[in-house]
């Protein structure tokens, strides 16, 4: 299971793009069916088989898990492992264990299975309202979105990651603007610069806080691997990548709608050993801090020839 950018390349990894749902977006993507108190399925995907997005999977895992918890209790934290890789023609069955209630805070664990097997494993927190202290850094001046072009006016010279990113945002139901025209931009001066795009889901989600947190972790998990090739002369649809995520986290902040414009700063520390790691920040339209990201991810270069 793996990032919507994980099937460049000649990936046959665990992950890949996942299919959308055309008809009512992001929200009906993510709603599931409750078969007993601690177990919930998802719907399977109309169409062609393909890898399930690794977002999808981790979303819907956070909301079965929050639907378990005390009322009132918002998401803090998620922590999810990928396993295997998800079929998109079958549902996934998510399996909650109540780990504890505390007088603040709710631990939830999930398996998400299909028939060949757990897909994913994760652990949720949730946290009733409390006060304290406040502080974030800020994100870096930016152009609004409605300032920059479209994807397709922005990669009208680049039909290559035109076609891919085309692909990858129409399946997944997502609007998004790049800062840098691209994926792909440096810094000045050879410095290697954060990695930032506006996104949003394309259709209106419903009032309710618990959709808005997993559609936040569904949008967190987009484009995240990118930011780890902006050190090396490699992009992101030529061809000799290979990425498969591990790992992702989130942490929630505060509360974000995710079919508002959100802005995703990714920057990545470290890459060896077949490895990669990456960090991020969402931000609301108005600069608020939302969410801290981190994904690990296998990191391969096909060899020449």
């Amino acid at each position: 299971m793996c990032s919507a950018e994980l099937c460049i390349g000649q990936s046959t990894d665990v992950g890949g793009a996942g299919c959308g749902d055309p008809e009512g977006g992001v929200g009906a993507l993510l709603e599931l069916e409750r078969l007993e108190p601690l177990i919930f399925r998802s719907r399977a995907h109309m169409g062609e088989r393909i890898r399930l997005y690794g977002g999808e999977v981790a979303a819907q895992a956070m909301l079965a898990a929050s639907r378990t918890a005390p009322p009132g209790r918002a998401l803090n934290s998620l922590g999810a492992y990928f396993l295997l890789p998800g079929d998109s023609t079958v549902p996934v069955t998510y399996k909650v264990g109540v780990a504890r209630d505390g007088g603040a805070f709710s631990t939830r664990t999930v398996e998400a299975s299909q028939p060949g097997g757990p897909i994913l494993v994760a652990t949720a927190s949730f946290q009733k309202p409390e006060r304290g202290l406040g502080h974030q850094v800020a994100p870096a001046p930016v152009r609004t979105p409605e300032t920059l072009p479209s994807v397709e006016d922005a990669l009208a010279d680049d039909l290559l990651t035109l076609g891919f990113i085309s692909e990858v945002i129409g399946r997944l139901e997502v609007d998004v603007r790049f800062l840098d025209g691209s994926l792909g931009a440096w810094g000045e001066n050879g410095h290697i610069a954060a990695q930032r795009v506006w996104m949003r889901t394309r259709h209106a989600l419903a009032d309710s806080p618990e959709i808005h947190a997993a559609a936040l972790v569904y949008l967190s998990d987009l484009f995240m691997l990118a930011a780890s090739l902006r050190p090396h002369p490699h992009h992101i649809a030529d061809g000799k990548v290979w990425f498969a995520t591990i790992c992702h986290s989130v942490v929630q902040h505060a509360p974000a709608r995710a079919d508002d414009w959100l802005l995703y700063e990714v920057e990545s520390d470290w890459a060896g050993g077949g490895r990669c790691l990456t960090r991020g920040r969402l931000f609301d339209r108005a600069g608020r801090l939302c969410a801290g990201t981190t994904q690990e991810a296998v990191l391969r270069v096909a060899e020449p020839g």
